[in-house]
């Protein structure tokens, strides 16, 4: 996390309207509007953070931009990916049957352990065959 810089200044207030009416370094413009201020004998020292810089803004393409809509909107998502069966195995579940377990490969190289027993996975054929 970084932190944020800072301006610390001196402020004095006015008796008779409670408003800043004088402020070293003239960071800001005072606020009491009174003909004849009656400022405190000693100053208050404040602190004022800054906001952090904005990044900048860059283009979107259009799958960014409605992936973007969708995280923002919280909206129920499919995903699906094309991937090549690395392994495949059976284990014993708890009831005594027998369930699949997988390890597959993406077409960029990675793997990942797909459970089919997860709720709202669903695994098909893909249109081209493995090479």
């Amino acid at each position: 996390m970084t932190q944020q810089p800072e301006a610390t200044y001196l402020v004095w207030i006015c008796q008779q309207c409670r408003k800043a009416c004088k402020v070293e370094p003239e960071v800001v413009k005072p606020g009491c509007r009174c003909a004849n201020p009656v400022p405190k004998l000693r100053p208050t020292r404040e602190t004022q953070m800054h906001a952090p810089k904005r990044r900048p803004m860059h283009a979107l393409t259009d799958e960014e931009a409605q992936l973007r809509e969708l995280i923002l909107g919280r909206r129920r998502l499919r995903i699906t990916f094309e991937a090549d069966i690395a392994q495949a195995w059976t284990v014993e579940g708890a009831v005594g049957a027998k369930e699949i377990q997988l390890i597959v490969t993406t077409p960029d190289g990675r793997r990942h352990a797909v459970d089919p027993n997860q709720p709202g996975v669903r695994i098909e054929a893909a249109d081209t065959p493995a090479p």
